[in-house]
């Protein structure tokens, strides 16, 4: 009891500072480097990337919100908070990496490993900091989240998002993952500031101590933060609504730019630095392609200074470190780790409870699914969007389901499409995993495109077979573009549909996001059904005012060809910024009235 009284008492500490200070999003560094982590698959020379940093979750896990160990006032009163800046950026990573290819050749002992693991992990936190604080970019999700929701105040934004994603992250997700024990490399780390500064700055003790505080915020966190869920709902629908799917700083994006660092840092680590591109922003580092120069913003920073409170926490709370010859090991109070394994199994618990009531509530009508239609491919968002035609022409109505996260090892979230048709019984009364029992699988190609995202189907070239189109808003993500594309799928009699797309829409603004919604509807009333593209996000005149495009279906289109937006038959602007003009429209068909 007098432990948890303790920890009560951490846990009013860490809300006040994390309201004020803004080191937080701990937890939501953690998911994004688990996240990057999962087809992350990288061999360079003799080194398999991807098993150290899963033999190494203590240390990855550590490092992965490792920078942020020394903004709070609660360490040393914040007089280290440069270091934490400085850890932010690529000059550190840099450094780090020159260190480590100076001092320990491979092959590496298991301390050498545990210290590129924890290496990753800061490489993780680095971009994933940029697309959601907008450094040196535009439009990421602190900018937009204040622009829709805090009347344009980023400042205001910036202080309920760091914490509030945490506050989301603990509420929606399973941190079952996560490790119950710490490796910080201390010994290593307090030598690397030493050679960046060129002397001595920061001492091994109050690496340990300040990131001794991380841990615990970490874990008091899972058992208290959930539970802020209303209020931070109530202040920012804009953070629960797109946490994890806003085209620039949402999780999913940063998941992905997470692990393009993974390939970028391991390529150092067996190449050197010399032959990439290593600009202050680590977003824009590039070992492969032209170099590019980027204007950079310095990451907001706080320098309010507090009474030193770091002695007191870590005198009152019982450290349980065990030292080692480079490193230290943070180990869980045993009553603490089993509050934790507690509340994993009552998060799965609760989530069939609530699966159970919904059945429950519609016993009158269907109790339970007669089949379960899946993906083993984790974060896939499979039925992110879903539609019915019979595609077949047999009389009966085929299931096309989309799953625009669906990623393999080393391409993440490309995309796929799975069609499964049905008969006169209905749609196939049996489990399937989608992957080998769908009818038709069509997959995407760019690199966290999103294929899937949006789904229209319509007789497009008007031959009398239906055909597919395919949204894949964040086309070009890869160079910060988020163009997004449509591709048109033809169908063909007794063949179903093309395995390749005979037309491909595309837009000429960066943040276009095309494909972000579609629809079928006879727009030039001719009586046939044409394709309406929706992109909520795009310029259309000014930031985020949206537009919708229309494309007239005709008789002989051409089975190959590509189209821009600058060929439309018919534009509709929206008229705001930031007003997301026409997010809606794929669900309320009659909203084309207005477009005439």
């Amino acid at each position: 009891m007098a432990g948890l009284k303790i920890w009560s008492v951490f846990l009013i500490i860490l809300y006040h500072f994390c309201q004020r200070c803004i080191p937080c999003g701990i937890s939501t560094h953690i998911e994004i480097a688990h996240r990057a982590l999962e087809f992350f698959i990288k061999n360079e020379g003799s080194v398999n990337y991807r098993q150290l940093l899963l033999n190494h979750q203590d240390a990855f896990q550590a490092g992965s919100i490792y920078p942020d160990a020394f903004y709070s006032p609660v360490c040393k009163a914040g007089i280290f908070h440069d270091v934490s800046e400085d850890t932010h950026w690529s000059p550190f990573l840099k450094a780090s990496i020159q260190y480590i290819r100076r001092n320990y050749p491979q092959p590496w002992e298991e301390a050498t490993e545990k210290l590129v693991a924890f290496l990753f992990g800061i490489a993780s936190h680095m971009v994933a900091d940029v697309s959601w604080h907008s450094l040196g970019i535009d439009q990421g999700f602190l900018k937009a989240m204040g622009e829709i929701d805090f009347h344009g105040s980023y400042s205001e934004a910036h202080s309920a998002g760091d914490f509030g994603g945490d506050v989301v992250s603990n509420y929606e997700l399973d941190f079952s993952y996560l490790a119950s024990n710490w490796y910080v490399p201390v010994k290593d780390l307090a030598a690397i500031y030493k050679e960046f500064y060129g002397k001595e700055v920061i001492t091994e003790s109050t690496i340990t101590d300040c990131t001794f505080l991380l841990y615990l915020e970490l874990h008091g966190e899972r058992l208290a933060v959930a539970k802020l869920f209303p209020r931070y709902a109530n202040k920012s629908p804009f953070l629960v609504e797109k946490f994890h799917e806003y085209f620039l700083g949402g999780v999913d994006d940063m998941a992905f730019w997470t692990n393009n660092i993974f390939e970028m840092t391991s390529h150092m680590l067996e190449n050197g630095t010399s032959g990439c591109y290593l600009p202050e922003n680590p977003l824009f580092i590039n070992c492969t392609k032209e170099h590019r120069d980027n204007h950079i913003r310095n990451k907001q920073s706080k320098h309010e200074r507090h009474q030193n409170t770091t002695s007191l926490l870590t005198e009152s709370l019982e450290k349980n470190i065990n030292y080692t010859e480079r490193g230290v090991h943070f180990n869980m109070q045993s009553w603490a780790t089993n509050s934790l394994r507690l509340m994993n199994r009552a998060f799965t618990t609760n989530i069939w409870r609530a699966l159970a009531a919904t059945h429950q509530k519609s016993s009158k009508h269907i109790s339970k699914p007669v089949a379960s239609y899946f993906l083993t491919s984790p974060y896939a968002r499979l039925g992110w969007a879903m539609i019915s035609a019979d595609l077949n022409q047999d009389g009966y109505e085929d299931l096309v389901v989309g799953a625009p996260g669906y990623s393999t090892m080393g391409h993440v979230q490309i995309g796929r499409v799975y069609v499964v048709y049905c008969n006169q019984s209905g749609l196939p009364r049996e489990d399937m995993d989608l992957d080998e029992k769908a009818d038709q699988v069509l997959q995407g190609h760019q690199p966290s495109g999103r294929f899937g995202s949006a789904l229209a189907v319509l007789d497009f070239n008007e031959d009398g077979v239906p055909d597919l189109a395919i949204g894949a808003p964040s086309v070009g993500s890869q160079f910060l573009t988020y163009k997004g594309a449509v591709y048109v799928y033809f169908g063909s009699e007794g063949r179903g549909l093309a395995s390749q797309p005979n037309v491909t829409i595309t837009c000429q603004d960066s943040y276009c996001n095309l494909g972000w919604s579609l629809l079928a509807a006879d727009v030039d009333g001719d009586g046939n059904a044409d394709l309406v593209v929706g992109s909520p996000y795009a310029p259309g005149g000014g930031q985020q005012r949206g537009f919708v495009v229309a494309f007239y279906s005709y008789f002989n289109r051409s089975d190959q060809g590509i189209h821009s937006t600058t060929h439309c038959l018919l534009t509709c602007d929206g008229d705001c910024l930031n007003q997301y003009f026409p997010i809606w429209f794929s669900t309320h068909p009659d909203a084309m009235s207005q477009l005439g």
